[in-house]
């Protein structure tokens, strides 16, 4: 790493990115301004932001298809198994996501990258963590980001990190601390006591880490992982003492991802963007530097006078104090001297160079969003930075894979470390958390496919969301739950509780109309049917018209029986 010249170039480079970008003053450049122009930062920021612009996601699936309609119940039951071990794999990924707080990981490496050319994600077992109170679990998996400046890989020509023969980290941490451990792990005290501290910061690179407090409370660990026969073992050792012994980590991966911002030919190390901008940067800052001089000296120029008619110690700042000028007619004793004048393309020249560096550099005014968008739509904004961001898709590429390299150390961990049950907290389908209980060493056996799903997270990204979401619910091809359902949580934080609200609303509305329904039907049949009255009417008139119609015939037969009787008296009379 010294001999291709890290040790220097790297802190140079974080110096840049900091600002600490000129030179120390020397007496003849101590009333030079020193403006810094700080572009460096500027590309490294936006190209960074870019990358981590998606959410990222690890889906696992089964590596062999599985037919769960088979009518083999052992088949059956197997292909069920291996789909819910995907399922709960990808699930606790997202939890083991926020508790190792993977987002700031990323971020902290992608920053080292963009700077040096190189990031490294490592992952351990911290046997300090804790917890469970159904099922009581110690140790969890952490992780941590590694600065390049103090990883040494046993073949910096080889690119592939699993085909390294060894890897060393180095550390400082304090005396105390390591004794402690290395007492845990079998040393004896007295030889604990020969771990002492030391001020090997040489090879630390950065101002920051050379200076320490001068007490001797720090020592330098180096943790080392290699191959034997296929598992990786893996020890750490300070003050030639054995901290922790070999030890086989019954994982066939190294525990360590790396990234290369751009490739560099034959080398594990990349290319940041800091090493081709740093040239341009100093330009920048000089043509600057000499602009605010010339105005400096424009506005305040140096006085020449004659000592021999005005006196040095009189002359002043004060306008109302006037210099005394001894000088005879025709002479002067004091003048103002004429700077040279600057050219009128300095302001052209650093315009250019400016322009130049960021289109070169992919962060363009429309990749950063800087153009006048005043009269653009979010979908016009997204297409032009889409646009004018194709060049950083190959950078974004590379950490997609490291993410997907990040994934196989996870399940590797999680198949041989998480070898007790232990209760966790996952999301289900609708992101709504759920309790399961979850042993890793369950599904040792099962092999998996490992997806890494990109996801849109920007502003712009919502705005298009919700502008499809409008549409949809304009044309009432969705309902109002369902528009709250598929909002962006950052345009709607409260959509859950309004969710909850219209689902009481619409249950509530539901049960007043099976009351109504219900209260209609009972009306309906206690209400008499008008077909039966006309029926029983027409039935009543019919027995009205019957009788009456008896009633005409025996009022008939009576008078007809009466005029027969009245008849037959008549003629009883006459025979007498």
């Amino acid at each position: 790493m010294r001999t291709k010249g890290y040790l220097d170039k790297w802190p140079e480079y974080e110096r840049f990115k900091a600002g600490d970008q000129w030179p120390p003053a020397t007496d003849r450049t101590r009333s030079l301004p020193r403006p810094v122009f700080n572009i460096v930062r500027y590309i490294e920021n936006h190209k960074v932001s870019s990358v981590m612009n998606e959410n990222v996601k690890m889906i696992f699936t089964p590596q062999e298809a599985v037919n769960q309609a088979t009518e083999d119940p052992n088949e059956a039951l197997q292909a069920q198994a291996v789909t819910e071990a995907a399922s709960t794999f990808s699930r606790f990924s997202g939890t083991v996501w926020e508790n190792i707080k993977q987002d700031q990981l990323n971020e902290e490496a992608l920053e080292v990258a963009s700077n040096v050319g190189t990031g490294i994600w490592h992952y351990y077992w911290d046997t300090s963590k804790k917890g469970g109170m159904i099922f009581p679990w110690i140790g969890e998996m952490a992780g941590e980001t590694l600065d390049p400046i103090n990883v040494f890989f046993g073949n910096p020509q080889q690119m592939d990190v699993q085909k390294q023969p060894y890897i060393i980290i180095t550390s400082r941490d304090m005396v105390e601390s390591v004794r402690s451990e290395a007492q845990a792990n079998g040393l004896s005290p007295a030889m604990a006591e020969m771990i002492t501290g030391d001020t090997d910061v040489q090879d630390e690179g950065y101002d920051g880490a050379k200076r320490e407090l001068d007490d001797n409370s720090k020592v330098t660990v180096k943790t080392m992982y290699w191959r034997d026969e296929g598992q990786i073992m893996f020890c750490k050792v300070a003050s030639s003492q054995m901290v922790k012994p070999p030890t086989p980590t019954q994982m066939t991966r190294y525990p360590i991802a790396v990234m290369q911002w751009e490739r560099r030919r034959k080398s594990i190390h990349g290319i940041g963007d800091t090493e081709g901008i740093i040239p341009n940067q100093k330009t920048i800052n000089f043509l600057l530097a000499m602009s605010a001089l010339s105005a400096q000296l424009t506005g305040w120029p140096k006085m020449k006078i004659n000592p021999n008619f005005v006196n040095p110690n009189s002359i002043n700042n004060d306008p109302s104090q006037p210099l005394i000028d001894n000088s005879p007619p025709g002479q002067s004793g004091a003048e103002y001297m004429n700077p040279g004048q600057m050219s009128g393309h300095v302001k052209e020249l650093i315009d250019t160079f400016i322009d130049y560096t960021k289109q070169l550099s992919s962060a363009q005014d429309a990749a950063t969003g800087d153009m006048a968008s005043g009269n653009l739509n979010a979908s016009a904004i997204m297409l032009l930075q889409k646009a004018a961001g194709v060049p950083i898709e190959s950078i974004k590429k590379r950490f997609y894979r490291v993410i997907e390299d990040i994934g196989r150390i996870w399940e590797e961990f999680w198949k041989v470390k998480y070898n007790t049950t232990r209760r966790v907290s996952v999301k289900d389908e609708e992101d709504n958390p759920m309790m399961t209980d979850f042993r890793g060493s369950d599904y040792a056996g099962i092999e998996f496919n490992l997806k890494i799903d990109i996801g849109p997270s920007s502003s712009y990204s919502e705005e298009l969301s919700m502008a499809s979401l409008d549409k949809l619910f304009d044309k009432q091809a969705i309902d109002t739950i369902q528009y709250l359902k598929y909002a962006p949580t950052n345009v709607v934080p409260f959509k859950d509780s309004l969710i909850k609200d219209l689902e009481q609303q619409q249950q509530m509305m539901a049960q007043q109309q099976a009351m109504m329904a219900e209260q209609e039907q009972a009306m309906m049949a206690n209400q008499p049917d008008p077909q039966a009255e006309a029926d029983a009417a027409h039935q009543r008139q019919m027995q009205l018209q019957e009788q009456k119609h008896m009633q005409d015939v025996q009022k008939l037969q009576m008078q007809n029986q009466g005029q027969k009787e009245l008849a037959a008296m008549k003629t009883a009379g006459g025979a007498k």
